[in-house]
């Protein structure tokens, strides 16, 4: 599978002084940032991961602080008391994940990933393996990224690309009592986003194996789109009965009436306004108040009414499943 745009954030990522690992009584403060498939990129992190996606805290953290390191797999449980994950989030992608992911990021007890690359370099390098050979080190990943900072840690919560989904199976035999949840839209909303700016998976070759878009012209982006979404959608129906379905539209509310609940959580009145006064500000911006999508800024297809009939049944299948 090609990963070249995910394989140059890492580099840079990786660009700061080196210390050496033998030097290191533990790994506790440093979170797993890469892997191939021997080593382990290590980059030091004292702090909560806080902005909406893992790679942004990378990017935010001051360069004078970096410090980067690589140690065999075997030092992945080299890190002190760990939280085993309570929640990975599943995703179609411009549906709302980041924004849930955020307003749990709100709690002091939740500690948050929001698509910590090194995930997708483990799919990528071992996803295909046998889940009695893969589960562990996937355990073992997991609880790396997932070290105790403090003691009001309880809630490690892992929200993966919405491209895993086709590994659902491995993360189940791995962690076969987690909660996974499921957040999609109508396509017509998700496509329109893309259509504004456009996720690497919805480009052909750069994350998905070419069976994804198979019979798809290679001009045909919007085509390719379709494609994209249709086998997310088709992978969550195949598997919807380990899935907790969510809506967008269900979007603030359904996380302080249903979800806080069902995870365990019960946030004083204080840590409750902070949560809810996430859910008013852009996912991706939080200093900018949410005021809904922006229109678009280029035509669609023609053949897009086509489209969205083939992914029609699809989402209705969901939402079905989501209401009976």
């Amino acid at each position: 599978m090609a990963r070249s745009g995910s394989a140059l954030q890492e580099s840079s990522w990786l660009r700061a002084p080196v210390t050496d690992a033998g030097s290191l009584a533990s790994m506790h403060g440093w979170l797993p940032v890469a892997l191939d498939g021997r080593t382990v990129s290590w980059r030091h992190l004292p702090g909560r991961c806080t902005e909406p996606f893992f790679g942004d805290t990378l990017r935010a953290q001051p360069r004078e602080e970096r410090k980067v390191c690589h140690t065999p797999y075997e030092r992945l449980t080299d890190t002190g008391e760990t939280l085993a994950p309570r929640l990975f989030i599943f995703h179609s992608s411009r549906c709302g994940s980041t924004l849930l992911a955020q307003m749990l990021a709100a709690l002091p007890q939740c500690v948050v990933h929001s698509e910590p690359p090194v995930l997708d370099d483990f799919f990528s390098h071992h996803g295909e393996q046998p889940p009695a050979q893969a589960a562990p080190l996937l355990r073992a990943l997991t609880g790396a990224l997932g070290q105790r900072r403090g003691p009001l840690d309880t809630h490690h919560i892992v929200k993966l690309d919405c491209w895993h989904i086709r590994h659902l199976p491995l993360l189940r035999a791995a962690f076969p009592d987690t909660p996974f949840w499921f957040l999609y839209r109508e396509p017509a909303a998700i496509l329109a986003s893309h259509r504004r700016q456009r996720g690497p998976q919805m480009v052909p070759g750069l994350v998905l194996p070419p069976a994804v878009g198979a019979g798809v012209e290679a001009w045909d982006l919007e085509g390719y789109c379709a494609a994209v979404l249709r086998h997310i959608f088709s992978e969550a129906l195949a598997h919807a009965g380990q899935l907790r379905l969510l809506d967008y539209r269900q979007l603030p509310g359904v996380m302080w009436e249903e979800l806080l609940a069902e995870l365990g959580l019960a946030p004083d009145p204080q840590q409750l306004a902070a949560l809810q006064a996430r859910a008013g500000f852009h996912a991706k911006a939080g200093g900018r108040v949410f005021s809904g999508d922006p229109q678009p800024q280029q035509a669609a297809a023609p053949h897009l009414p086509q489209l969205l009939a083939a992914l029609a049944p699809l989402y209705e299948a969901l939402e079905a499943r989501r209401l009976g």
